[in-house]
């Protein structure tokens, strides 16, 4: 869709996020945790109607501070929309000088900043209102514009991707050929970067499937696609959001929105992210629904991009802009998924795979209005608790091995919208029933361990006739940890003596401070034989400050490894001359 935007008629949302590759210390080069949240900065592809338009009065591209400011408050990647007709006044011909230069303008702010860049082409597959592929547009000439673009800009270190073409609509017999056109635009001179494909329908993500099977078929040298789509909440999930009723809309509504497209990519194999989304400022409930949805996709690994910031936008109900210096009610909730470094490539990510999912961190009983109180109830508001007759499984700290203060206990047994086998759907939180011995146990700071071995501390208990226990981390799958299984608590997350200490490897520089990765949560330990063998993706690890998370990625160097921890970033007392211990289980 293409909403009226307050500046000018504009064009749509813009940015991304995604994972960059840097060159780490003592010969260990680590992948940079994925961006999850990231933001479009448009206003340079305002009024597209509007041909050539003037810069600053049509449209306008963002001066420095927009680059300073959102870096400074944690936006590390931004997906900035152009206009064909601009940069190429004629189709075929060359580029425009002077549009040419404000791009470049833009990189160079980005790269001082440390932002990167998603460059993407904002004409929903046409070229002067003509669809590609037609006899007005050739495939060739779009497929000489990409090449244009890559010339112009494959030298911007603050290049991330390119984008080929924002939201295809319309174009069922032409689309799939036309990416592929502007994929050989691109390979023919940028050999690396990835591409961005959207997908024909408006890059719907709720009616992906319906429309983009056809793109199975596109072939990438590099190997290296993701594909894009866009989710917006409103009933024709195109954003104006003028008929649409928030306090009607279950809490997971978002949820059930992105879903049809992860779906799609599990099936496929393919990589995705979510382009543009974005919710009104004029009830807090919207807020609800996109934090579970961003939860989701942060489960899957699979990034997005806001909708929108930068210049022009004045009080436009789904800017995040501060106005008058004051942060828009948005932006609370994208500033949770910002400094994470839960995901360290794009998923989703496949059941069993080795790609860290974790999603956002559990809060109080409390669901945002959708659900009851968990320590109370077993589900929906109104209904009645029917696992508090459950009795517990409390088994004693055991000889041989158990850690001391140990206690495991059977979850409750019920299933509803909000619960599956005693496990909550949408937060990640289990309930136990409330007995005094499971009182006295599972407390905020200790560690919970399931029966699939993850181990997550809790952050909040509801207590009432049965126990709802909140831990970090995303939402337990019921039917892997739920009912007739059983949960652990102990105070250091340990339930097992044989562990593994390995030395902190002793480097400071730009990147490490004592061995800890100054970006993320990461050690870096010489990679001996049994480290290598004991140190292990969904394995444990305790810090010496008594921590106990779980490794989400290991980079394999020449004689380091570098051990990705399912945490936020580490502080360097925890590093050398201390240890990092790994438990086997």
């Amino acid at each position: 869709m293409t909403p009226i935007r307050p500046f000018v008629t504009a064009l749509r949302r813009p940015l991304a996020a995604v994972a960059t590759v840097i060159a780490l210390s003592a010969a260990v080069a680590q992948a940079e945790p994925v961006s999850l949240v990231g933001l479009n900065l448009s206003g340079a592809g305002f009024a597209p109607q509007v041909l050539p338009g003037i810069n600053g009065t049509n449209y306008i591209f963002p001066v420095e501070a927009y680059f300073q400011q959102w870096s400074a408050r944690g936006v590390k990647l931004i997906r900035f929309p152009i206009i064909w007709e601009r940069l190429q006044p004629k189709l075929g011909g060359p580029l425009d000088s002077a549009y040419v230069a404000l791009v470049n303008q833009t990189f160079g702010y980005a790269q001082k900043h440390g932002i990167k860049i998603i460059l993407d082409l904002h004409n929903y597959a046409r070229y002067r209102g003509q669809v590609i592929g037609t006899s007005g547009v050739p495939y060739a000439r779009y497929q000489e514009i990409m090449t244009h673009i890559a010339r112009q800009w494959s030298g911007q270190s603050s290049l991330y991707a390119y984008d080929i073409m924002n939201e295809p609509h319309d174009a069922m017999a032409y689309w799939p050929t036309a990416a592929q056109y502007g994929i050989n635009g691109v390979r023919a001179v940028d050999s690396t970067r990835p591409v961005i494909v959207e997908g024909n329908g408006w890059s719907s993500a709720t009616r992906w499937a319906e429309f983009n099977d056809a793109l199975l078929g596109l072939k990438d040298p590099a190997n290296n696609i993701i594909f894009s789509a866009h989710s917006y909440f409103d009933e024709n999930a195109g954003g104006s959001y003028d008929k649409t009723d928030v306090n009607k809309l279950d809490a997971n509504y978002g949820v059930t929105r992105v879903k049809p497209f992860v779906d799609w990519l599990k099936k496929n194999g393919k990589r995705g992210y979510i382009g543009e989304f974005g919710v009104p400022d004029n009830n807090p409930r919207w807020n609800l629904l996109m934090d579970n949805m961003l939860a989701y996709l942060k489960q899957n690994c699979i990034p997005a991009s806001y909708w929108a910031a930068g210049p022009g936008w004045g009080s436009y109900f789904m800017s995040v802009e501060p106005i008058n210096g004051q942060e828009r009610p948005q932006w609370p909730t994208l500033r949770k998924y910002l400094d994470d470094s839960s995901c360290t490539t794009i998923g989703p990510v496949a059941s069993g795979g080795t790609a860290p999912a974790t999603g956002s961190a559990g809060n109080s009983g409390s669901t945002g209005g959708s659900t009851g109180n968990v320590g109370n109830s077993g589900g929906s508001s109104g209904n009645t608790d029917n696992a508090g007759s459950n009795a517990g499984v409390q088994v004693p700290p055991a000889s041989g091995g158990a850690t001391a203060g140990t206690v495991t206990s059977v979850l409750n047994d019920f299933t509803n919208p909000d619960w599956l086998n005693g496990v909550f759907r949408s937060k990640a939180a289990v309930s136990v029933p409330g007995t005094a011995v499971n009182r006295a146990a599972f407390k905020a700071g200790a560690y919970l361990t399931t029966a699939d071995g993850q181990v997550r501390r809790i952050s909040s208990v509801q207590a009432g006739s049965s126990l709802g226990v909140f831990t970090e981390g995303a939402p337990f799958n019921g039917n892997a940890v739920g009912y007739p299984k059983t949960v652990t608590v102990s105070p250091t997350g340990v339930s097992s003596a044989a562990s593994v200490s390995a030395a902190i490897n002793d480097f400071t520089n730009a990147d490490w401070n004592r061995g800890i990765y100054r970006r993320a949560a990461a050690v870096s330990i010489p990679a001996t034989a049994e480290n290598r063998s004991t140190f292990k993706v969904g394995g444990s690890v305790r810090l010496n400050n008594g921590q106990v998370v779980k490794i989400s990625y290991v980079q394999n160097g020449a004689s380091n490894l570098g051990v990705f921890l399912d945490a936020s970033r580490l502080d360097a007392s925890v590093g050398y001359p201390n240890k990092l211990v790994s438990f086997s289980r």
